[in-house]
């Protein structure tokens, strides 16, 4: 057990505050359209699987009131609409709606390669935007709509789930105290079982099945995804890059399509190396023990994701020389490291230690150390929180619509770093050879 355990509640606390920046307080200003305290009226674009589940959280919000779906594929704008109600306008051109109805806010949850050209133009339009990560689909891109919120001022937020988990806020908060000592490694994994593929409602020998097959099956496809690191690596890369504090210098990885051999032409399994240099007063620590401790460290996070087996499921492990942090996004543990000089050494000559322990060399000695994972692991800390990490996101969102706050939870900033993490770890895969992070972001 750790020493004095924090007051779980106190951290709650001040996570939600961290978290939300004061997501409670009462809203004093609008943009245009909105009268003080809301509600901002909100058009959805991308209908889908995700847009339909922004939709039912935006219509269980106050302060949003939708007035506007769009998607070009009618299924799923009949999805949508269904959700939204009936009083609101469907629509199958962007623009068109963009013009008609001026929002105050576009939610844009369309496949990877038109957020770029949608974000813009709702940016353009006065608009506040929520864009479903990942923001861009090139580094190139990002900069670019990044540099139009900045100047524009535009509140803008990406839809990284974590950024709105209270978990996550608290994760931070325990690496910003030292809890956890300095970080060394961080893992993260994402594994499913299942295919991705999404069934086709016409026959094969149907005329229009080529084009429906690119237009609902998009992630599989090269020109329209960035696959498993975009979709699902974006969220967790960026834990890693807001407990650390800055993004990577460089990514190596290796990456396949080895078990799903379907015609799809990304990845179904990837592993990346990221190697970020922190700075040896962030997270905070006593001084490095050797000489050159006041040079930055090298931390290596290691990504993984596969769909052929879904055993380890999502999580985070973030490990520290005081302490490690297994984090989901229901649940948290943390782990106290045992101090050095507390370890077990061994039993012995106990029988079956052999296949328990490893030999150590050490000043001519030989010692022993336990092999067994459990052997390190306490009792944990616990940290639970209650919520929906899609409804918190759009409540944060539409709070700063209110207040006429660009600084959301997770800005086009954030994005774009987020953006050029994922792309440099999907180069270095494709290319097999590493691949540094963009001097100029």
């Amino acid at each position: 057990m750790m020493p004095n355990p924090p007051d779980r509640r106190r951290f709650l606390a001040g996570s939600a505050a961290l978290m939300l920046g004061g997501a409670t307080s009462p809203a004093t200003a609008g943009p245009s359209g909105t009268t003080a305290g809301g509600p901002a009226r909100v058009a959805v674009v991308g209908t889908g699987a995700r847009g339909s589940d922004l939709i039912r959280a935006l219509s269980t919000i106050e302060s949003a009131r939708i007035v506007a779906v769009c998607d070009d594929y009618g299924p799923h704008l009949d999805r949508g609409l269904h959700y939204a109600g009936a009083r609101v306008e469907p629509f199958r051109d962007f623009e068109r709606m963009l013009d008609r109805t001026r929002p105050d806010a576009v939610v844009i949850a369309t496949p990877l390669f038109r957020h770029f050209p949608m974000a813009m133009l709702a940016v353009g339009a006065g608009c506040a935007v929520f864009c479903e990560k990942t923001m861009c689909g090139s580094v190139e891109e990002a900069k670019t709509l990044a540099g139009e919120v900045e100047a524009r001022g535009a509140v803008f937020q990406v839809g990284l789930q974590r950024r709105s988990n209270a978990i996550y806020a608290q994760a931070e908060a325990m690496v910003r105290a030292g809890m956890l000592g300095r970080v060394v490694s961080i893992k993260a994994q994402w594994t499913r079982n299942n295919s991705w593929r999404r069934p086709l409602p016409v026959p094969r020998d149907h005329p229009d099945r080529p084009a429906l097959e690119r237009r609902l099956n998009w992630r599989l496809y090269r020109e329209t995804s960035r696959g498993l690191m975009a979709e699902l690596a974006s969220h967790q890369l960026d834990v890693a890059t807001r407990l650390l504090g800055v993004p990577p210098t460089r990514a190596i990885g290796t990456g396949g399509i080895d078990h799903w051999r379907d015609g799809r032409e990304v990845f179904d399994n990837v592993s990346c190396i990221y190697e970020y240099e922190v700075a040896p007063d962030r997270p905070p620590a006593p001084p490095l023990p050797r000489d050159g401790a006041d040079r930055p460290y090298t931390v290596r996070v290691h990504y993984a994701s596969h769909q052929s087996n879904a055993y380890e499921g999502a999580s985070e492990l973030i490990m520290g020389d005081r302490g490690t942090l297994f984090l989901t996004p229901n649940k948290g543990l943390f782990y106290r490291e045992a101090d050095p000089g507390e370890a077990d050494w061994g039993r012995g000559g106990e029988p079956g230690s052999a296949d328990r322990d490893a030999a150590v060399l050490t000043a001519g000695k030989t010692l022993k150390l336990s092999n067994d994972p459990w052997a390190h692991r306490g009792k944990p800390f616990e940290i639970d929180a209650t919520g929906d990490d899609t409804r918190d996101s759009l409540v944060s969102f539409l709070d700063c619509i209110l207040r006429g706050d660009p600084a959301t939870p997770c800005d086009a900033r954030v994005g774009l770093v987020n953006a050029a993490t994922i792309l440099i770890g999907d180069e270095a895969m494709r290319r097999q050879s590493p691949v540094d992070f963009p001097a100029d972001l």
